[in-house]
């Protein structure tokens, strides 16, 4: 995709996504996270009003993954508040309205599964009880798996991809569901520029139907004309809040590879890989 067609795609997603006076998508007030009483955030307030593209960035060990993870409940903040869609965290039950995309897929254990049912998998927690998926819901992981350029690998196991083409199929899993609000941790580390380039497409498709993107990025790169925002973290404070800040350096050349890794240090638990926790 072109940097022309992109700017002009991110144009028209950066329209109003809400109506006035609705609530964030996600609002965050004083926020504190710490791990073994180490602080990691400290007092982060934000909003993210919905429809909006946003960036969180920051140097290693900034808080960026610590701050989404926070907002998905995967991390226990020490306080502060968390509301998704106008719904404190701790009562929010609306799951299919959220999709999150981890750093990697994860290769231990577990049955075998093949890429369609990875992708499918992101619709449960729209679907009732014990329904079977419905024509829509099977168009939906067509569309998705098409998306992220996949459909000719539907039927191969997920452990025969390449990690970019896992990447993918995390998305495409995110997409399948139609949420609309979506939490990308990294989605860009370990990544060709192929790979880089079929997640600008899964962006863009989801901020033309109006969705809300919370991504965490080192760098925007390819991506930087499709953020409407960045929110910058330093020690786990908000450096910066505003228009997105351009690439420095070997990441600001074109064609670069993110095969850098970025993460926060880890929480003292494992998060889990493919699943959103159900609070309550």
């Amino acid at each position: 995709m072109s940097t022309s067609m992109l700017g002009s795609l991110s144009a028209r997603a950066a329209a109003p996504g809400a109506a006035a006076g609705a609530a964030p998508a996600v609002r965050v007030a004083g926020l504190t996270v710490a791990y073994d009483r180490v602080p990691v955030l400290r007092g982060v307030d934000l909003d993210v009003p919905a429809g909006q593209t946003l960036a969180v960035m920051g140097p290693n060990g900034s808080g960026k993954s610590t701050l989404v993870r926070a907002m998905l409940g995967l991390v226990a903040p020490t306080g502060g508040r968390i509301d998704l869609h106008g719904v404190p965290l701790r009562r929010f039950r609306d799951w299919g309205r959220i999709g999150y995309v981890p750093q990697r897929l994860s290769a231990g254990g577990g049955v075998p599964a093949t890429v369609r049912e990875v992708v499918a998998s992101g619709q449960v927690a729209r679907r009732r009880r014990l329904r079977l998926p419905t024509a829509a819901d099977r168009a939906a992981v067509a569309e998705a798996l098409e998306a992220v350029g996949l459909t000719g690998r539907a039927r191969d196991s997920v452990h025969e991809l390449s990690g970019g083409q896992q990447q993918r199929v995390l998305i495409a899993r995110a997409l399948a569901a139609r949420p609309d609000t979506v939490f990308m941790d990294e989605p860009m580390a370990g990544v060709d520029s192929a790979n880089q380039q079929a997640l600008a497409e899964a962006i863009t498709r989801l901020t033309a139907r109006g969705a809300t993107v919370v991504l965490v990025l080192h760098e925007t790169g390819p991506l930087e004309p499709l953020i409407q925002r960045s929110v910058v973290l330093s020690e786990g404070t908000v450096v910066h809040d505003g228009a997105p800040l351009a690439p420095e350096g070997d990441c600001a050349r074109p064609g670069h590879d993110h095969v850098h890794p970025h993460a926060d240090p880890a929480p003292p638990s494992a998060v889990p890989d493919l699943e959103v926790p159900r609070r309550g």
